[in-house]
């Protein structure tokens, strides 16, 4: 048997190690727990290893487990930043200005995108990107038609011909203005209390709209539907009813007190998923804005 290193492997392992199961490691790389088992079956088979303990609480790397993931960090490091780097030499040395078509939901594009291009630009600076801000199901809509090379969403449902990598995670916040009932709650709301109102939503088709009605349940009771997260803030500081919106956009006013961040029981973590078309492989500025975004959303992680 080869004993060549298997780069998915080593990113599996770190993944077990950072996210603590198998089955979150193999969702945040965007591959099945039965694809997950099985990488991590054959790399303890080639090396003649016990790399982790699997357990119903999850999965705990043995000790050698925990002396390869150290290892597995550092050479992984240094491989990103080495295609990083050769992408960003071969576009320089080849190409005079490149154009980059990215599509990307409107929480992404307002609130992580610009960091991750500022980035490319940096690095790539030959690089003109055209950016299309729309609603999740348009996003993969502009993939598929080949407009643009790759996309960014706040979901991981997407049709079999596009291919996904979760580059991070969101959590949602339900959020009123300081006068309203709920602010002055000292129990999380139940599902009763949150089917009763109306809520400030996004339109249909939007990550945030299918997130909130997935942990629901049930389609909400709408006051309003708004097309941009700005929108909805205002409104929700208008006292039109609650907003379910990324915290990014609300910590200003949770802050100064003009909103309240309410307590419930719903899940409203969703992937931060890029998606390209399943044929065409990412190369060039495609995969190192890939790589960036990855990167960055770790670090918001380990720092969160």
């Amino acid at each position: 048997m080869s004993r060549e290193l298997d780069l998915q492997a080593l990113r599996l392992l770190v993944c077990i190690d950072s996210e603590g199961s198998l089955g979150a490691a193999g969702r945040k790389l965007g591959i099945s727990q039965p694809a997950a088992s099985a990488a991590l079956r054959a790399f303890e088979t080639r090396w003649q290893l016990t790399i982790a303990e699997r357990s119903a609480r999850g999965t705990a790397l043995t000790a050698d487990g925990q002396t390869v993931v150290a290892w597995a960090r550092e050479v992984l490091h240094q491989i990103d930043t080495m295609r990083g780097g050769l992408t960003a030499l071969s576009a320089r040395r080849t190409q005079e200005g490149v154009d980059l078509g990215v599509a990307a939901s409107l929480t992404i594009a307002e609130f992580v995108l610009p960091r991750w291009i500022g980035e490319l630009r940096t690095t790539m600076p030959d690089v003109h990107l055209r950016l299309q801000v729309v609603n999740s199901d348009a996003v993969e809509d502009r993939v598929r038609s080949g407009d643009c090379s790759i996309g960014f969403i706040e979901t991981m449902a997407v049709a079999g011909d596009v291919a996904r990598r979760v580059v991070g995670s969101d959590r949602l916040v339900i959020v009123v203005h300081a006068d309203h009932p709920w602010a002055r709650l000292k129990t999380p709301l139940t599902r009763q209390q949150l089917m009763s109102v109306e809520f400030v939503v996004r339109e249909e088709g939007s990550g945030t709209r299918a997130t909130f009605e997935r942990a629901l349940g049930a389609p909400p009771r709408v006051a309003m539907v708004a097309t941009s997260t700005t929108a909805m803030v205002g409104a929700a500081l208008a006292g039109v009813g609650p907003a379910v919106v990324t915290p990014y956009a609300v910590r200003a006013g949770i802050e100064t007190g003009e909103l309240v961040e309410v307590r419930h029981g719903l899940d409203l973590e969703r992937p931060l998923t890029a998606i390209w078309r399943r044929e065409r492989p990412l190369e060039g500025p495609a995969a190192a804005l890939l790589t960036i975004a990855h990167r960055a959303m770790a670090n918001v992680s380990r720092h969160s």
